[in-house]
């Protein structure tokens, strides 16, 4: 780990270096860029006017659009808020070390690929900063420039607005504006998954996940589980069911595959009523678990957290499952993102919509001292949700 964080950091100073080096021989900042340690930045007016046409093409409805988005935007808020407090309470309650806060970058994470989070990370940024750029337009606020930005390691890109002109706008514009960004995001997210489902098959039946060594053979990863002491197994329902009542230490014959194998029964619990065989089984979970929001962020992190859902083990794929890796971190990316966006935190875009709400009942003075408070607290929270991704 030490040497794989040293050989990361190695990286980007010579990726800085090298920017300064170009900077000095080319002068990038007489061509639209920013230039400083640790710090890139492009601007340019070209695309202002593709924004414009799409929010004159239905201003009513793009409105309309943003008033679903900001009250949405409220409700993941909200949602988002209490899921890092009851992570961040987990953390502190129970011995074991939940996710937290993740930084969703390749080699930060090992099973991320860099290509699929390449592709993720353009359609994230465009998605989300056109949607500001559009909002602004179709409300009659100017925009002034769009671009991208590299700080440190941090990607970004971004439609500028009119600073000025935006502030002094009514709390309900700001807000509209504030909220299509991550509302862009998460609705990307939802239509990708679908793309998903519908392109993957579930495969009927339990499924062989892993196992320990010493029954790897018999076991192997992705056969097919079809019975246990003569018992059918279908469904991981019946598979409990199928050792209920069996002790630690009992000899199983299940059929794997087609073929007669055993196994012996283990604990891994203190209620030796609760034996568990040495493999771990997976079976593709309901379709209609995908219309519970809960279910679909839960998904989402456990494939963040290399528990995957979507697997070749459980599913059959009408496509290379090449472009199912390219989907599943597009749905993550953008969901995760989008909710985290929404966090009541300046500079987050949930920050700037919690005090353009409270504007509505108090003074800009008193919005920006509630929002600044509101913001450390959940700083604080956001770090404390960090710790177990960098102790993994």
């Amino acid at each position: 780990m030490l040497e794989d964080a040293l050989f990361i950091l190695a990286v980007i100073i010579l990726f800085w270096n090298a920017v300064g080096l170009i900077n000095r021989w080319f002068g990038l900042e007489g061509h639209g860029f920013s230039v400083s340690p640790g710090y890139l930045m492009w601007r340019t007016e070209r695309g202002l006017g593709f924004i414009d046409r799409i929010a004159r093409s239905s201003k009513r409805a793009w409105i309309s659009y943003g008033t679903f988005a900001a009250v949405s935007g409220l409700v993941m808020m909200g949602f988002i808020f209490v899921t890092i407090v009851l992570n961040l309470i987990v953390m502190l309650t129970t011995p074991v070390r939940a996710p937290g806060v993740m930084l969703v970058y390749p080699g930060l994470i090992p099973w991320l690929p860099i290509v699929p989070w390449l592709i993720a990370v353009g359609l994230l940024l465009v998605f989300h900063e056109f949607s500001h750029g559009i909002m602004l337009r179709a409300q009659g606020l100017r925009t002034k420039s769009m671009g991208a930005m590299l700080l440190v390691v941090l990607f970004g890109a971004f439609v500028e607005p009119d600073e000025k002109e935006l502030e002094k706008a009514a709390p309900s514009k700001r807000m509209r504006v504030y909220a299509v960004g991550s509302m862009a995001n998460v609705l990307l997210a939802l239509l990708t998954l679908g793309i998903i489902l519908l392109l993957l098959t579930p495969k009927p039946g339990v499924y062989v996940w892993a196992s320990a060594k010493e029954y790897a053979e018999n076991f192997p990863p992705g056969a097919r589980l079809y019975s246990i002491n003569g018992l059918p197994v279908d469904t991981l329902e019946n598979l409990r069911s199928a050792t209920t009542g069996m002790t630690p230490g009992d000899n199983i014959l299940a059929v794997v595959d087609g073929k007669e194998v055993r196994a012996v029964l283990l604990s891994v619990s203190e209620n030796e009523n609760a034996p568990y065989l040495p493999v771990v089984f997976a079976s593709a979970p309901p379709s209609s678990n995908f219309l519970n929001p809960l279910y679909v962020a839960a998904v989402a992190m456990s494939e963040l957290t290399g528990s995957p859902v979507f697997h070749r083990y459980i599913y059959q794929s009408a496509v290379p499952w090449e472009v199912i890796e390219v989907l599943k971190w597009i749905f993550i990316l953008n969901l995760g993102v989008g909710l985290f966006n929404m966090l009541p935190a300046v500079p987050l875009d949930g920050g700037y919509l919690l005090r353009s709400l409270l504007e509505c009942r108090m003074s800009k003075k008193g919005a920006r001292r509630v929002t600044l408070i509101v913001s450390y607290i959940v700083l604080f929270i956001i770090i404390a949700n960090l710790f177990p991704s960098f102790l993994r």
